[in-house]
């Protein structure tokens, strides 16, 4: 049976297909031109072109139903066999969907400008390219929600809408921060605008919330830094307290002497040594009534020492040069040094080397008096010394072979 010959329903059939595969082929067609492939584009146009015959032929042979005059070129066309019809239609769709099937497996392996800006609209930070003019080259869907939000209107001047932002930090109706940044890139031998929109709101938060507990551990440090300065200042008073004790005992302890002595027949070399260690102990004793121990300096350490008759030779740095947070230390452990040197060793002389290595402060204290029976057992003042040199993160190493040595080593 001819084409012709067909019904109207089947032929109505053919022609609805063939406009389908029609619409397929002028697909391809653009898509082919995004593609830049000449052999694509040349089979393309050739394809959408015999398609177009066949629709023509179809809707005429219609018409002619309908009782239109008949064309010769259709009539000739209708007297051919409907399978060739129909395989020639089943041709047509084979190629149609076998250029669709290529295009979209090339768009897959390969970079399109297409591709490039569903990327883009992927992102989850907004990107906008303008040239100085303000026309847009390339924004995302992001830029453009951001712009919306701001403005009420959508972005159609890059220009425009960077200086309607006015801060690189941005609040969003939503509730997001929005941080910009610009900047001038080449781009085919020309400068554009690009401007970022990143959304910083968990970084914002996260800021603010550090604020706030750095703040809070600021009061607490504050809190802790008076709760340390009440604490050194009673350890102080009582470092004062104990050397006053101490002083008042060994006042005690001389009194007894004394009396014992008066009541039986003692060597003169006796009542000279007692009436050294009455002498020494007034002086002692009447300088913690003229001031605390804090303020006494360097003048103190040698008019006390020159009382006591003992020289003190001062070697390497001075008290003076020595930082200010250590001197009432070091002056401790003189006065401590100079007693003991004068009570324990009959010294004379008393010599104090002190010196800056890297970052440590070393005070050695020696003096030419008697070598030591034995170990030193470390009493009140030296327990008092080395409490107040472990306060400030040092060491004290006493060495007593040869030579009583106190070494101090504290860091700056």
């Amino acid at each position: 049976m001819c084409f012709g010959d067909m019904s109207m329903v089947a032929k109505s059939f053919i022609f609805i297909w063939m406009i389908s595969i029609f619409i397929l082929g002028l697909c391809n067609l653009f898509q082919s031109i995004q593609v830049k492939r000449t052999k694509t584009i040349v089979i393309c146009v050739i394809v959408l072109i015999a398609e177009y015959v066949l629709i023509q032929v179809i809707s005429d042979m219609l018409h002619r139903d309908s009782g239109m005059v008949n064309v010769d070129f259709t009539y000739q066309l209708g007297r051919i066999h409907f399978i060739w019809w129909v395989l020639l239609v089943v041709a047509l769709m084979g190629i149609s969907i076998t250029l669709a099937s290529f295009f979209k497996h090339w768009k897959e392996k390969h970079i399109t400008p297409m591709s490039i800006k569903d990327s883009m609209d992927m992102l989850h930070a907004g990107i906008c390219y303008w040239e100085e003019s303000g026309r847009i080259i390339l924004s995302n869907r992001r830029m453009n929600e951001i712009c919306l939000a701001l403005s009420g209107e959508i972005l159609l001047n890059g220009q425009k809408f960077y200086e309607s932002i006015g801060s690189e930090c941005v609040s969003l109706p939503d509730g997001t921060i929005q941080y910009f940044f610009h900047d001038l890139v080449e781009f085919d031998d020309k400068q554009v605008h690009e401007l970022v929109a990143a959304d910083i709101t968990e970084l914002y938060k996260r800021n603010e919330l550090l604020e706030q507990e750095t703040l809070s551990l600021q009061r607490m440090n504050e809190g802790l830094r008076r709760y340390n300065q009440n604490i050194e200042e009673m350890v102080r008073k009582q470092e004062i307290l104990d050397a006053k004790v101490y002083i008042h005992d060994e006042m005690n302890r001389l009194m007894l002497v004394t009396t014992a002595m008066t009541e039986t027949v003692t060597p003169k070399e006796e009542f000279e040594s007692v009436l050294t260690l009455w002498r020494n102990n007034a002086v002692l004793l009447g300088n913690e009534a003229e001031k605390d121990i804090e303020d006494v300096d360097a003048l103190e350490i040698e008019k006390l020492a020159k009382l006591l008759g003992l020289q003190v030779t001062w070697v390497g740095l001075s008290l003076a040069e020595a930082p200010r947070r250590l001197r009432e230390m070091l002056v401790v452990v003189t006065r401590e040094a100079i007693a003991n040197a004068v009570k324990h060793a009959e010294a004379k002389h008393i010599q104090i080397d002190m010196t800056q290595v890297d970052k440590e402060l070393l005070v050695a204290i020696w003096n030419d008096g008697q070598e030591p029976d034995g170990d030193v057992k470390e009493g009140g003042g030296l327990s008092n010394i080395r409490r107040m040199i472990e306060k400030h993160k040092g060491s004290l190493e006493i060495v007593t072979k040869g030579q009583f040595v106190l070494h101090v080593k504290i860091p700056l």
